[in-house]
């Protein structure tokens, strides 16, 4: 087990440094247009932002609140039926929203690069990642021949990828997700760029990768004096990376300053809200503070502040007029009504001040909260008896789940967690009877339930047990509107007595996930990515299940959406006395949720324990390595953490053979004796 530490920051010399420099790039009351079907959408709202030279800045907000798009003009890359409508962007001496395509040709990638979120749109999938590497190193280093293959495999080398000469002649496809996500920022710093921006660069990355992404750019930004802009919503990355953080809300930056002064003392109740849902700073058993309602419609003219409809503490003028921007400090600037002088005192929520005094560490468990696998008189409700799935045959044969055991019992939440690819979603899938077992045995409610079974059996565990997908997006079909997704599983079974009593069931289903009944006849893809989990939800309960396969349900949602869903999945819990399979990699989100935790890493459990347990007591080295990669939002504790690295090398299984081990009571972890003993002292001490 290597470590990595990353350094401490001083928020006080960088203030200093930004208060005597002259920006970088500047933005003035920028305003960005999109002509969709003849209506006019005014996606950014005269934004204004300054970036300083060897800054790191962090743009966060919800999705739709204009961060891609802004930044997007500062590469010139916005839509073809986007426009900049008013305002300027200094750069260099030059306003970069008079420039041509021409003149662009000169600043975009060699100047300022960006990374975006989604590596595998941005790699050609029919050249090697060498040649496109290579691409870049020639148009903007001007190197040709062998001297530009010598520069592209020292920046492979330079982003962490192993061999990079073999690696050099393979395509994007033969990349896991982070090796991918390497090559594109490998594209990015060929370049050389002066500013970099990187759009969601983590979004889709397990923690312990993205953890290493962030160092990776971090480590790139000292060596080549690069600024950067990062793009996200995940507030722990932003602790993590941050000097300066602006906050964006429906087109318009609202709050900017130092990373310490809008973690500790944020101003604009959007920015509260935001850290308010934070699951890091929640008790098990009590509610998250979501944000009521959805952003505004950037089509029609907004009247006062955007976020005054959603605002627990709106005052009337929030409603008439739009605030300025205030100054709170000299790099703390504040765009809310409730910093004028007449305003009344508000408090903060009591979240924000915990955050600093807690460290981003939970505030506990609610005292009174049941745990039903405590419960003498429990029920065992789904069981799996030493369960191997593979895939292929042969020389090709693959066993992605091997000798897996373990017991849910009715009303709790079990969580599996681990990286891609360590089997969880084939897991959940083989006890939905979606992906066939090799070896061992299913159980739901005492019957066997895997391999061959009755048709009335199998009719009985599909209604019994449902699953929510990752993508909501993807996982409804855009051509059917959501009267028939919700409907399927009661056409499919024939769960209704006429038509009448079908929509009756779906009205219900709808308004139990906070629907309302009229959105029956509407598209996927008129609703946000909540809503759209909302359906899939709705599509699960109306086959009345009692186990549910919630498959990294939140993985795809911003901060605020993600309280309202778990919010929803612990209501419906409690109130259908639902049990749920939880599939996750972020920890923060599996331990405000989960009873218990069950680690899987490449296809084996290797710890399981109640949730507060494992999180006080990691015992097996990958555990450990989770947890220490998991995000915190306090800036301060973000920036000093040990980060911990797993080399699965370090156990010698040859002689001394492992087992799986009850190490407390509850607690089990996979080891051989010379681990376990290790295991039983760290504890004891």
């Amino acid at each position: 087990m290597s470590e990595a530490r990353v350094q401490p920051v001083d928020f006080n010399a960088r203030a200093q440094q930004v208060l005597s420099q002259i920006p970088l790039l500047s933005a003035r009351d920028v305003e960005v247009t999109f002509s969709l079907r003849g209506n006019k959408l005014t996606a950014i709202r005269r934004a204004s932002l300054d970036l300083y030279e060897g800054e790191t800045l962090a743009i966060v907000g919800e999705s739709g609140s204009g961060k891609s798009v802004f930044t997007k003009c500062f590469v010139g890359m916005l839509d073809k039926n986007g426009s900049i409508t008013h305002g300027s962007i200094m750069y260099d001496g030059r306003d970069l929203t008079q420039l041509t395509e021409k003149d662009w040709l000169g600043i975009r990638g060699k100047k300022i690069a960006m990374v975006t979120q989604d590596p595998m749109t941005s790699l050609n999938p029919l050249k090697t990642i060498g040649k496109q590497i290579q691409e870049a190193v020639e148009l903007h280093q001007g190197l040709r021949g062998a001297a530009a293959k010598a520069e592209t495999i020292r920046i492979l080398q330079d982003v962490g990828i192993a061999e990079p000469e073999r690696r050099y002649k393979q395509y994007p496809h033969e990349f896991s997700g982070g090796m991918r996500q390497r090559v594109v920022i490998a594209i990015a710093v060929a370049c050389r760029p002066q500013i970099l921006i990187c759009d969601e660069p983590t979004t889709a990355l397990d923690v312990t990768i993205q953890a290493q992404i962030l160092d990776l750019i971090r480590r790139l930004q000292q060596e080549q004096h690069m600024t950067i802009i990062y793009i996200t919503h995940d507030l722990g990355v932003v602790a993590n990376v941050a000097d300066r953080v602006a906050v964006m809300y429906a087109g318009q930056v609202i709050e900017v300053g130092m990373a310490n002064e809008v973690f500790f003392d944020p101003w604009h109740p959007y920015t509260w809200a935001l850290l308010s849902a934070l699951p890091q700073l929640g008790v098990k058993g009590e509610k998250l503070p979501a944000i009521d309602g959805t952003p505004p419609n950037l089509f029609s003219k907004i009247v006062g502040d955007a976020f005054a409809p959603r605002n627990r503490h709106a005052l009337n003028i929030d409603f008439l007029e739009e605030p300025p921007m205030y100054e709170v400090t000299a790099t703390h600037n504040v765009k809310a009504w409730l910093r004028d002088p007449r305003a009344p005192k508000v408090e903060q929520p009591k979240a924000i001040s915990m955050l600093e005094a807690q460290g981003g560490k939970p505030k506990g468990t609610d005292p009174n909260a049941y745990h039903p696998h405590l419960d003498p008189n429990r029920e065992e409700l789904v069981r799996v008896d030493k369960m191997q799935v593979t895939f292929g045959n042969g020389h090709k044969k693959f066993v992605a789940v091997n000798d897996v055991s373990f017991t849910i019992y009715k009303g709790e939440t079990f969580s599996l967690v681990g990286e891609s690819g360590s089997g969880k979603t084939t897991i959940g899938r083989a006890i939905l009877r979606v992906n066939p077992i090799s070896e061992g045995e299913v159980f739901f409610r005492g019957e066997k339930i895997s391999g061959k079974i009755s048709k009335e059996t199998d009719t009985k565990v599909i209604r019994s047990m449902q699953m929510i997908f990752q993508d909501p997006m993807a996982s409804l079909n855009e051509r059917a509107k959501v009267d028939y997704i919700v409907s399927e599983g009661l056409f499919n079974y024939h769960l209704y007595k006429n038509e009448k009593d079908r929509q009756e069931k779906v009205r219900k289903a709808l308004e139990e996930v906070g629907l309302l009944p009229e959105f029956s006849s509407r598209f996927p893809h008129e609703f946000s990515g909540g809503q759209r989990q909302r359906i899939g939800i709705a599509r699960a309960l109306i086959m009345e299940p009692q186990f549910i396969v919630a498959d990294e349900p939140i993985s795809a949602l911003d901060v605020s959406i993600r309280a309202q869903v778990l919010n929803l999945l612990n209501e419906l819990k409690k109130k259908r006395g639902l049990t749920y399979l939880f599939i996750a990699h972020d920890l923060s989100v599996v331990r405000f949720i989960s009873d218990r935790i069950a680690v899987i890493h490449k296809g084996r459990i290797v710890e399981l324990a109640e949730a507060e347990e494992l999180f006080l007591h990691p015992l097996h080295p990958y555990t450990k390595a989770l947890l220490s990669a998991a995000p915190n939002p306090n800036p301060y504790l973000e920036r000093t953490k040990k980060l911990l690295i797993y080399d699965p090398s370090q156990h010698d299984y040859r002689v001394d053979k492992p087992v799986w081990n009850e190490i407390l009571p509850g607690h089990f972890v996979y080891g051989n004796e010379r681990e376990l003993d290790g295991y039983r002292s760290e504890i004891s001490i």
